[in-house]
């Protein structure tokens, strides 16, 4: 694999990460039966830092502000994934 296809399989991977965070919140919102873990959520928090945005904006699950915000977060996230990797590649 070429020294530029590694940062973008982190950046995808960082997304897709963002992605999973989404899909636990959609899942877990307030009208559903399922509750939220505290460690999934804190899980998900280091794993994507970024998301931190989410609690000054608090959209509402589900509306368009909710898909736009969490969008950016996901583009923020998977640059933040292919910086660290490619900054770990210079230094190694």
């Amino acid at each position: 694999m070429s020294r530029l296809g590694r940062p973008f399989s982190m950046a995808m991977f960082g997304f897709a990460i963002t992605a999973f965070f989404v899909s636990y919140q959609m899942l877990t919102a307030s009208e559903s039966p399922i509750p939220r873990d505290s460690a999934y959520m804190l899980g998900f928090v280091i794993m994507c830092p970024p998301s931190l945005l989410s609690m000054a904006f608090d959209p509402e699950v589900g509306t368009n502000r909710f898909y736009a915000l969490w969008t950016v977060i996901a583009l923020m996230n998977a640059g933040l994934y292919a910086t660290i990797r490619a900054l770990l590649s210079k230094r190694l």
